[in-house]
C-alpha cells in the first residue's frame, strides 16, 4: 500500500472516532435536548476538519484531532445555547499546549513553539480587552481564543493575523445569513462567535499547509 494512502486512511479512521467523541461531548455539555440536525452538523464539521487536517504536516495532526474533539462540540453548543462550555475549552487549551510542545520536540521547532505561545496571548488578549471594554464577545469565546491562537501562532504571524481577521469577516457573513434566514434578529445583540473562529482557524491553517 502507498505510504501516503496508508496515512490518509489512518487520519480518516481517527477523525471518524473523533466525530463520535465530539457528538458525545456535545450531548454531555448541552443543557437542552439535542436534535438530530445537531448531530448531523457535528459529523459534517468533523469530516470537513478531517479532510483539511489531512493536508497539514504530520506534526499538526494531533492538534487537528483536538479541534475535532473539543472545538467542534464547543462551537455547536455556542450555536444552540450562545455559550462556550469551560468543560471543553479548558481541556482544549491544555491538550493544544501538550500537542505543540511534543511537536516542537519531535521536529526541533522551538521558535514555532514560542510563536504558538505568542499567538495564544495575542488572540486571547484581543478578545479579553474587547470583553472588558464592551462585554463582547462572551467569556467562552475569550477562553477559546488562546487554543486557536496557539495553533495559528505555530504557523507564523501572517496566519495568526489571517485567522483573527478572518474570524470577524466570517462572523459578519454568518450574521448576514442568519438575518436573512431569520435565525436571529438585530435585537438579539449577540451571535455565536465560536463557529467563525474555528472555521477561520482551520481555513488559515489549511491554506498555510497547502502553500508550504
Amino acid at each position: 500500500m502507498d505510504p501516503l494512502l496508508s496515512i490518509d486512511l489512518r487520519v480518516a479512521v481517527g477523525f471518524a472516532l473523533c466525530g463520535l467523541v465530539a457528538a458525545l461531548l456535545f450531548r454531555a455539555t448541552l443543557r437542552t435536548s439535542p436534535k438530530r440536525l445537531h448531530y448531523v452538523a457535528i459529523v459534517a464539521a468533523t469530516v470537513i476538519l478531517g479532510a483539511a487536517t489531512a493536508a497539514w504536516p504530520p506534526s499538526m495532526i494531533a492538534a487537528g484531532a483536538l479541534l475535532a474533539v473539543c472545538a467542534v462540540p464547543a462551537a455547536a453548543v455556542d450555536v444552540v445555547e450562545h455559550r462556550v462550555p469551560d468543560r471543553l475549552t479548558a481541556p482544549l487549551a491544555a491538550g493544544m499546549a501538550i500537542a505543540l510542545v511534543a511537536a516542537a520536540l519531535l521536529t526541533d521547532s522551538m521558535p514555532s513553539l514560542t510563536m504558538a505561545l505568542v499567538g495564544a496571548v495575542v488572540w486571547g488578549g484581543v478578545l479579553f480587552v474587547s470583553f472588558v471594554l464592551t462585554g463582547d464577545p462572551g467569556p467562552g469565546d475569550v477562553k477559546l481564543a488562546p487554543s486557536l491562537g496557539m495553533l495559528l501562532g505555530w504557523l507564523g504571524w501572517k496566519w495568526l493575523l489571517a485567522g483573527i481577521v478572518g474570524s470577524y469577516l466570517l462572523a459578519a457573513l454568518f450574521a448576514g445569513l442568519g438575518l436573512l434566514a431569520k435565525r436571529w434578529t438585530l435585537r438579539d445583540g449577540r451571535m455565536p462567535l465560536a463557529p467563525p473562529m474555528l472555521a477561520a482557524t482551520v481555513l488559515s491553517a489549511t491554506i498555510a499547509a497547502l502553500s508550504g
